[in-house]
């Protein structure tokens, strides 16, 4: 018998009468299950990457058929195929999986799961059902944790969930009124971070982050860190690889990639990798627009 799971946007009478119909007409040759796009739960790591639906493997289905998505769920929606369609499963429209750079963090992280390179174990529930899966979130990642809107940039709407009722706190709606979706991550306490400047098969630049507030977990320029631009001969071989591993996962050339030391482990994890990277266009004190000039004439056969 197969398995075909019809996903959508909402159940009420007319889905179920869909369903029921399908159901009816393949009979015994398979098994019809249908279900929310919100059900769904994504769980990854560099080692594994789990995804449920209303508590089940989703590898579990032959077939997972995209009815209605909206452009409530199509962020979701597109994380789901690009996630079916590395695991070989089928799923239609095979469509979804075509979206490029328009996809959140959450689908780059996703992608750079699935290329087992080193990323912050990460949890994603729909926002409608964050309450009732904390426990769950805290019993995997523990506390304290991060919480990151997917909506916001320059490490701006990172949160540190340091107990159950700050779930409760966080904001629903964005800046700009529109609606939250949180990235669950596992905290690490961070030494060094670096920006690498990976452009096509190279990094060309690199620099590393000095926090400079009391008690600002979070390394970002445009919330006062410093830059320390260094030597390029100086980069470690097995951050580099990372660095551009992870652009090439991603289908980008020109990247602006965050790599971050553990403090006890010393390991490296992959931040994050931004397609129009931030530049410091002082040559003074930057030596990325040297670097990007060379580049884009190479690319252009000057």
């Amino acid at each position: 018998m197969q398995k075909i799971l019809i996903l959508v946007d909402k159940i009420g009478p007319k889905k179920e009468l869909f369903t029921q119909y399908i159901a009816e007409r393949l009979g015994e040759k398979a098994h019809i299950t249908l279900a929310r796009f919100s059900d769904i739960y994504f769980q990854i790591d560099e080692k594994n990457i789990l995804v449920e639906i209303a508590g089940r493997d989703i590898t579990g289905y032959d077939l997972i058929y995209f009815r209605r998505a909206g452009d409530r769920f199509s962020g979701l929606a597109l994380n789901l195929a690009v996630y079916l369609k590395a695991k070989g499963i089928n799923f239609i429209d095979k469509s979804w999986a075509e979206a490029g750079p328009i996809g959140s963090k959450f689908t780059s992280l996703t992608k750079l799961a699935l290329s087992h390179l080193p990323i912050i174990k990460s949890i994603y529930v729909w926002k409608e059902n964050i309450l009732q899966n904390k426990e769950r979130i805290i019993k995997e990642l523990e506390l304290p944790l991060i919480a990151k809107e997917l909506s916001t940039q320059m490490g701006k709407g990172v949160h540190k969930i340091c107990s159950e009722k700050d779930f409760e706190k966080l904001p629903m709606t964005d800046s700009r009124g529109g609606s939250n979706q949180y990235l669950f991550q596992k905290y690490v306490e961070l030494k060094d971070e670096y920006r690498l400047l990976v452009l096509g098969d190279r990094v060309g630049v690199w620099e590393k982050k000095i926090v400079t507030a009391r008690g600002e977990f979070r390394h970002n320029v445009s919330l006062g860190a410093k830059e320390e631009f260094l030597k390029i001969k100086d980069i470690p071989n097995n951050l580099e690889k990372i660095a551009v591993d992870g652009a090439r996962a991603l289908n980008v050339q020109i990247a602006g990639v965050d790599v971050a030391t553990d403090k006890k482990t010393g390991e490296y994890y992959l931040i994050e990798i931004n397609r129009g990277p931030g530049f410091t266009y002082d040559p003074d004190i930057s030596p990325e627009m040297d670097e990007l000039a060379k580049y884009l004439g190479k690319e252009s056969g000057i």
